[in-house]
């Protein structure tokens, strides 16, 4: 019996590992009306926004297939979407979901990429992160916008603004 803990210990660091932890949540932006059944039922119904290093622009559903509504308010950031930058990124910024900014570009290193993504309120920044993909997982879009979904719901639970009120005695 007296091993079973360690192993269990190591069980736990090997799942750690192979799971990763590059993402970056940033979730400051987030205010209490940003719960996560909310966003979870409206990115449901949200497109995806693929900006790639080279200016593409792709557009996706929740399940990573290809958008088939309606793309009006995507340019000027009048529609709620979700941003996705592919490049090389230091970490999102505060003006991703604004379209006046200019379009965040960088290059792409080999065999890696940096992504960085935000939930998009129209122009408000719901909640963003920073994550580091291979390409070849970056490219399978079935399986990466899941992903993106999954972070960013993510840090609207982790945030502050989801805390429980402290109960008064």
């Amino acid at each position: 019996m007296p091993h079973r803990k360690p192993c269990l210990g190591i069980m736990l660091l090997v799942t750690a590992l192979s799971t990763g932890c590059a993402a970056h949540l940033q979730t400051r932006t987030v205010q209490d009306g940003d719960t996560y059944d909310l966003w979870a039922a409206r990115m449901e119904h949200m497109p995806f926004v693929f900006h790639e290093p080279d200016g593409k622009v792709d557009v996706y559903d929740a399940s990573g297939n290809a958008w088939k509504g309606s793309t009006n308010g995507l340019q000027d950031g009048s529609a709620d979407r979700v941003e996705v930058y592919e490049g090389q990124f230091a970490g999102p910024t505060g003006t991703m979901c604004t379209p006046s900014a200019p379009a965040l570009t960088a290059g792409s290193a080999a065999g890696r990429a940096n992504v960085v993504a935000a939930i998009c309120d129209r122009g408000r920044t719901v909640v963003s992160f920073s994550d580091k993909v291979r390409t070849r997982v970056l490219d399978t879009k079935t399986e990466y916008v899941p992903r993106v979904r999954h972070l960013l719901l993510e840090g609207i639970w982790e945030s502050v603004a989801q805390e429980p009120a402290p109960l008064h005695t």
